[in-house]
């Protein structure tokens, strides 16, 4: 696995053992559909794995990029990455369960504008780590959640709007954007 994109573009990645790294093709359609949007953003990678996403971000003009994950081996792997990269300086890789780091942590360090949600398929209660990551996002931050394809529509999220939903082969990604107060009046 690599970067795909930007100034790291061919750096090749580590993957620690037990992750399931999104395929190239995704995160190269995830990124073009993001566009302008990364450029100069806080990025927030959650079940980070490889950091491949905050990386990436990083590689395509972010300004810094902070990735959590619970496993020491992911969060070593990030890490070598990031250096690898060149990243180090703007990259913080935080071993920390995601649901507690969404809350408080999240608020310290943010605001952030991207954010990546890839859990384990089938782990995680992606509506409640929304709710709970709201605060720490900045006006109408972009959050992208990676998933098993289903053929069941959406969940809608308390504060978000669905702005895409896509299919690549397996694997479903959904794009919410952050509802600011006025989204809601």
């Amino acid at each position: 696995m690599r970067i795909s994109g930007g100034s790291a573009r061919g750096v090749r990645l580590r993957v620690p053992a037990g992750t399931r790294p999104a395929a190239e093709r995704v995160r190269l359609a995830i990124f073009g559909s993001l566009g302008p949007r990364i450029d100069a953003a806080r990025v927030l990678d959650l079940y980070c794995g490889s950091g491949a996403y905050a990386l990436e971000a990083l590689s395509r003009g972010a300004e810094r990029a902070v990735g959590v994950d619970s496993d020491a081996r992911a969060i070593a792997a990030a890490r070598a990455n990031a250096k690898a990269a060149g990243f180090e300086h703007a990259a913080a890789f935080v071993r920390r369960d995601v649901a507690g780091f969404v809350g408080a942590e999240a608020r310290r360090r943010g605001p952030f504008e991207v954010v990546f949600c890839d859990p384990p398929y089938d782990h995680a209660d992606v509506a409640v780590i929304l709710a709970r990551l709201h605060p720490a996002l900045a006006g109408a931050a972009t959050v992208v959640v990676e998933g098993r394809w289903t053929p069941r529509g959406a969940d809608e999220v308390a504060g978000y709007v669905l702005v895409a939903d896509r299919r690549y082969g397996d694997t479903r990604v959904l794009t919410y954007r952050r509802m600011e107060r006025r989204d809601s009046l």
